[in-house]
Parts: structure tokens; C-alpha cells; sequence
């Protein structure tokens, strides 16, 4: 099976289709987390815009708060307390931030594989058009690929804007000559270019790359920590792999699924992004098999050992 980590980190990956409970769970959150991206910015509390960091002229609205420089220390406690209450759902939840809030995993999940899915077609027909170039429908399919993605790109980065220089300014810099307001149109270009490089080629390899997220689990987790785990002792021996035979048929489908081709079998790994698509993908085929849902699943390193859980921990 080809997997990321049988070739360069950089390799670009095409991940079966899914289907399931998790996975619509996801994409419901996942529209909710775009609505409020691309709403928020049009909101006014009390004549203001809901949320404004307008860092040149150090005036910032939270949500009817009005903070300026000299109230950096609460919006620094704002920040603290966003922090710490990631680490307290990470200790508990395990990388759930990275599988259903993570703006890397909303978009480029919720929009740009959509995209490519809708116009080059499954994993199957994706992988056949990535084995030849320069032919037509390589080129044709290609190029109306790039346009979908500069398009939500740009919508994604006039978004983006909003929330720093303001829904008027912006609005006046949109209608106007971009010459009149230079810096902002570099900066909507810099950030549109970012989005393509990021969300449209490097997508899930960032995560493994260059998030220091996935290093900070290591040590916020710990064996009661939630996480997306291979129940090994109902699985092996594999189906063809040893005497007997475990409830894994080999079919290797959680890795076909995996955005970063990794193989959840082998225990919970850096690489994982929690995108529950492995869950989904084992639980379809053991439908067929007619064997009980769960060979992977959410639980815990104690819970798989048989220990009582311990959602809350000293530590």
C-alpha cells in the first residue's frame, strides 16, 4: 500500500471517498465553522462590527468589547484563556481541534477536495489523471480546477481582510481603483497566493510539516486521552497474516481513507489529524462482513488495555 510514509513527506495523496455517520458530523460542523467565517465580519453589535482587529490603528472589537492598546493585557488574558482551553480539550479529547475546527482541515475539506472531486472525479479517477500530462483533458480538467480554487481563494482572502481593516474599507478598496488603496490590494494578493500554496497543494502535509500542534500532543496527551484508535486485540491476526483469524480483513481500506496515509493499525501516530475517515471506512466494510462496528473507533489506550476511564486527571 502507498502511504506517505513509504515516500517523500511531500507526496501528494489522494484519499478514497468516505461515507458515514462521522464523516456527515464533520461536514456539518464544517458548514457552520464557513457560515460564521464569512458572516461574522457583516455582523454589527451596537453600530460596530462584531469582531475587528485593526491592528494600525490598535482599536479591536470582540463581540460588543471595545479594547484598545492599552487594554492589550485582556486581550492578551483572551488569548491565554483560548489557549488553555485548547490543551484542556486536547488532554481530554485528544487532536479533536484538528478534526473538526481546524480552519487547514474546514477548508481544504469542505472546499477545495469538494472542488477537485466535482471535477476530476473519485481517488480512482484522480490517481489516473495524476499518471499523465499534458494531454487535453489533463490540461482542461486542470485548469478549471485552478480557476474553481483562485476563485474561493480570493473570496476566502477579501474574508480574511475583513476582519483586520473592516467590511467599510474594504468594501471602498473592492469598488475603487486598486492603485487607491495599493497595500490592500498586495495584501489580498500575498494572502490569495498563501491560501493556493497552502490550502490547494500543501494541504494535509502541513500538518506533519511545519503544525507544531501535532508536537504539542505528545505531551498533552496521555493513555486516558481520547484519540482515534485500531482495536488489535479484536483485529489480530489479520485475514491471511497469521493462524486464525481477527475481525481485520486486510483490506487496507483505513488507509486508501487516510488524508495523510498513515495506517491507524499502527497505533496513534503524529500524523493523525483525527479526520475520523478510518472509523468510517472500517465500519462500512465490517457492515458488509456483518460483524460488529468498532474495530476502530474513539477510545482510549487504558480503555483498549480494559481500564476504567479517567476523564479527568491530576495532571
Amino acid at each position: 500500500m502507498d502511504t506517505a510514509s513509504d515516500r517523500s513527506r511531500f507526496a501528494f495523496l489522494h484519499p478514497a471517498d468516505v461515507r458515514g455517520r462521522w464523516n456527515r458530523l464533520r461536514h456539518g460542523v464544517f458548514l457552520v465553522l464557513l457560515l460564521v467565517y464569512l458572516v461574522l465580519p457583516w455582523v454589527r453589535i451596537r453600530g460596530e462590527q462584531a469582531l475587528l482587529l485593526d491592528v494600525v490603528h490598535r482599536r479591536f472589537n470582540v463581540f460588543g468589547l471595545s479594547l484598545w492598546a492599552h487594554d492589550a493585557p485582556k486581550l492578551f488574558l483572551l488569548l491565554a484563556s483560548a489557549g488553555f482551553a485548547l490543551c484542556f480539550a486536547t488532554a481530554l479529547w485528544g487532536r479533536v481541534w484538528c478534526g473538526y475546527a481546524c480552519p487547514q482541515t474546514v477548508f481544504v475539506t469542505a472546499l477545495f477536495r469538494r472542488i477537485e472531486r466535482a471535477i476530476e472525479g473519485n481517488h480512482l479517477a484522480r490517481l489516473r489523471l495524476a499518471g499523465r500530462t499534458l494531454e487535453n483533458d489533463w490540461l482542461l480538467k486542470k485548469g478549471l480546477k485552478w480557476l474553481a480554487f483562485t476563485a474561493v481563494a480570493l473570496v476566502l482572502a477579501h474574508s480574511f481582510l475583513a476582519y483586520f481593516v473592516g467590511t467599510e474599507r474594504l468594501r471602498a478598496a473592492v469598488t475603487q481603483d486598486p492603485k487607491a488603496n495599493w497595500t490592500l490590494f498586495v495584501a489580498m494578493v500575498l494572502i490569495t497566493a498563501f491560501v493556493l500554496a497552502d490550502f490547494a497543494w500543501l494541504r494535509e502535509r502541513l500538518c506533519f510539516t511545519l503544525c507544531p500542534y501535532g508536537r504539542f500532543q505528545t505531551v498533552l496527551m496521555d493513555r486516558h486521552s481520547q484519540a482515534i484508535v485500531y482495536d488489535g486485540a479484536r483485529g489480530e491476526p489479520r485475514r491471511g497474516t497469521g493462524a486464525g483469524s481477527g475481525d481485520c480483513v486486510a483490506c487496507d481500506r483505513c488507509v486508501q481513507v487516510c488524508p495523510t496515509g498513515i495506517d491507524i493499525r499502527d497505533g496513534v501516530q503524529m500524523e493523525c489529524i483525527a479526520c475520523t475517515a478510518c472509523i468510517d471506512a472500517c465500519d462500512e466494510v465490517m457492515d458488509k462482513l456483518a460483524k460488529p462496528r468498532g474495530l476502530i473507533r474513539y477510545d482510549t489506550e487504558a480503555g483498549l488495555a480494559g481500564e476504567a476511564p479517567k476523564p479527568l486527571r491530576p495532571r
